[in-house]
């Protein structure tokens, strides 16, 4: 239960990827959890960042795949395509010794492959064992942020069975339980790879809030800037947090001047419903004159 998110932000020559992310951590199952205690960004190598969302048990081998996955293409093959299917390769292949850890080990299973063979022998079961692994890897998230040759920025998303989400054109990306209300925030701002870089910062940081109020999503927040070739440097909480977010709480849920319009216009439809309303009762008592007493049309 998290947020994270990330936006490309292009001005000329100078390309960033802004991400944010809470840093909130929830034990047993939810039963307890901690503010302010991790950072969900990893460096990867000088170009290449990676944002996790889910149970942070099985985060820490994915991550360690991963790394090894990215490391071992040579610097000058890492197209962002190439990086994608690396860490999605690295993620399938780790993804069924975390099953077994995590999943199998409850129904005395030992190995993936005997899971798979399941289905041919014990399909009630293979069927049963496969809702628990969905369940549970529907909150496993990794969103990736990075350059390629030190210049181009990109990012992706690798999910449930290692799925790869590109989020190039739309420019932007959220995983975790308050991914949904982040997006609405971006698309309804709406974000731009070319705003002014002080706007961008301020829409990822803006649906960082609006994804508050989802479910295991935590106040304390990290905002860093990625640059090519540069560590991660976070500009929160060294900014002073709570200036943001106050300024973005006390802006008018009503724009200004947004509901005398709405009056105004109200005002005019009813009055024009009013003249014709009085047109139509003028034309119909017209018609009723020229009606003999009888009601029969009366011949030219």
């Amino acid at each position: 239960m998290t947020v994270c998110i990330a936006g490309i932000h292009q001005d000329g020559s100078k390309k960033s990827i802004i991400a944010v992310s809470d840093q909130k951590v929830s034990f047993f199952g939810g039963l307890l959890s901690a503010e302010g205690v991790a950072q969900k960004i990893k460096h990867l190598n000088s170009d290449w960042n990676v944002m996790f969302s889910g149970d942070l048990s099985p985060m820490v081998p994915l991550l360690y795949a991963i790394s090894s996955a990215i490391n071992a293409i040579p610097a000058e093959a890492r197209g962002v395509r190439v990086v994608a299917r690396a860490c999605s390769a690295a993620y399938r292949e780790e993804r069924k010794g975390i099953i077994e850890n995590e999943i199998l080990c409850d129904y005395d299973i030992d190995t993936y492959a005997d899971y798979v063979a399941l289905k041919t022998t014990n399909e009630s079961l293979f069927e049963a064992i496969t809702a628990k692994i969905s369940e549970k890897e529907q909150t496993w998230s990794l969103l990736f942020c990075g350059f390629v040759s030190h210049k181009h920025p990109h990012i992706f998303v690798v999910g449930e069975r290692g799925k790869i989400q590109y989020c190039d054109i739309e420019g932007f990306a959220a995983i975790g339980s308050g991914a949904w209300a982040a997006a609405v925030s971006l698309s309804s701002f709406p974000y731009k790879t070319s705003l002014d870089l002080g706007e961008s910062m301020y829409a990822i940081l803006a649906a960082k809030y609006a994804s508050e109020s989802a479910d295991g999503v935590g106040e304390k927040t990290i905002l860093v800037v990625l640059r090519p070739g540069q560590d991660i440097v976070p500009i929160m909480p060294s900014l002073p947090l709570d200036l943001i977010r106050n300024k973005w709480k006390s802006l008018p849920k009503v724009p200004h001047g947004a509901a005398e319009q709405l009056i105004i216009e109200l005002k005019e439809i009813e009055a024009r419903s009013k003249r014709d309303a009085k047109k139509r009762a003028a034309k119909a008592a017209k018609a009723s004159k020229a009606l003999p007493k009888d009601g029969t049309p009366q011949k030219p």
